[in-house]
């Protein structure tokens, strides 16, 4: 209910807002049954968004930079 207003602002503007997507709890966290909600794809966006504004991907970006460097090293 509250997010309702939120969405419908992007109707025409984002490509399928409405369509359902899967959205991590914790973003430090792979996607599993107990870490994961199902989302409007609006909201998965403005949740990733503010995510990243705050770093909390960086420990995403960080981990996929030392794997690649490791596989790179190899």
């Amino acid at each position: 209910q509250k997010w309702r207003p939120f969405c419908l602002r992007f109707e025409g503007v984002v490509e399928d807002f409405n369509y359902g997507t899967l959205l991590r709890l914790d973003c430090r966290k792979d996607y599993t049954e107990e870490n994961t909600i199902f989302a409007t794809r609006i909201q998965f966006f403005a949740i990733e968004i503010a995510r990243n504004r705050e770093g909390c991907n960086s420990v995403v970006y960080s981990s996929a930079r030392e794997l690649a460097a490791e596989e790179a090293a190899s």
